[in-house]
C-alpha cells in the first residue's frame, strides 16, 4: 500500500505465530524461539535481525502482529521520495 508519504509492505506467515515470551527478542541476532537441538525448523536466527538493520538503514520501520497457532503479519514501512516533475 502506498500513500503520499510512505510505502507499506505486509508479509503474511500462516505458521505457528510467535510465542509471547519470544516477542521482545524476535529481531535480536541468533534469536530462535525453539533453541533446542531437536527443533523442526533450521536456521541461524539472523534473518529478522538483518532485515531490521536494512529497513532501518533505509529510514524504514518494521514490526509485527502475531497470534499463536494462527500466524504472523510483518509490517515494513518506508518513506517515499517525491516524484520530480
Amino acid at each position: 500500500v502506498e500513500d503520499q508519504h510512505r510505502l507499506c509492505i505486509d508479509v503474511i506467515d500462516k505458521g505457528s505465530g510467535i510465542p509471547v515470551m519470544f516477542r521482545t527478542k524476535v529481531f535480536q541476532k541468533f534469536a530462535q524461539a525453539d533453541g533446542s537441538d531437536t527443533r523442526q525448523k533450521s536456521g541461524t536466527g539472523l534473518g529478522l535481525a538483518i532485515t531490521k538493520a536494512l529497513v532501518e538503514q533505509m529510514q524504514g520501520e518494521i514490526g509485527f502482529d502475531t497470534v499463536e497457532n494462527k500466524g504472523t503479519v510483518f509490517h515494513v514501512t518506508f518513506p517515499t521520495v517525491p516524484h520530480l516533475s
